[in-house]
């Protein structure tokens, strides 16, 4: 069975540029506005991040096929290290309040 980030490669593969480039912005905007207003909420920036990310992987993957088609090396060289930004920026995002989550539900152990 593929996994997740192949699962995710190929939906992002089947959306189209506009929801692609409206999740890659939203994500953008909303980060930004809740940093501004709720600085203490920067939990919640974290799936907002992850949408974004998920949006830039998106439009870069659109990208990179079509300089590869060009056989322009250094754009798809540049292209490739966005989506491995993009794949890390996302992945610290979703995982970030998992483990708030988790140390909340834990809370201080002691032993």
């Amino acid at each position: 069975p593929p996994g997740l980030y192949a699962t995710l490669a190929a939906r992002a593969r089947r959306t189209s540029d506009g929801t692609l480039a409206l999740m890659a912005g939203a994500g953008v905007i909303a980060t930004v506005a809740l940093a501004i207003a709720r600085p203490g909420w920067w939990v919640l920036a974290m799936p907002l991040i992850a949408v974004g990310a998920f949006g830039a992987w998106g439009i870069v993957d659109r990208e990179r096929t079509e300089a590869s088609v060009t056989s322009d090396a250094l754009s798809s060289r540049a292209l490739a290290v966005l989506q491995w930004a993009a794949v890390a920026a996302g992945t610290v995002a979703a995982l970030i309040p998992v483990f708030a989550l988790l140390g909340v539900l834990l809370g201080t152990i002691m032993s």
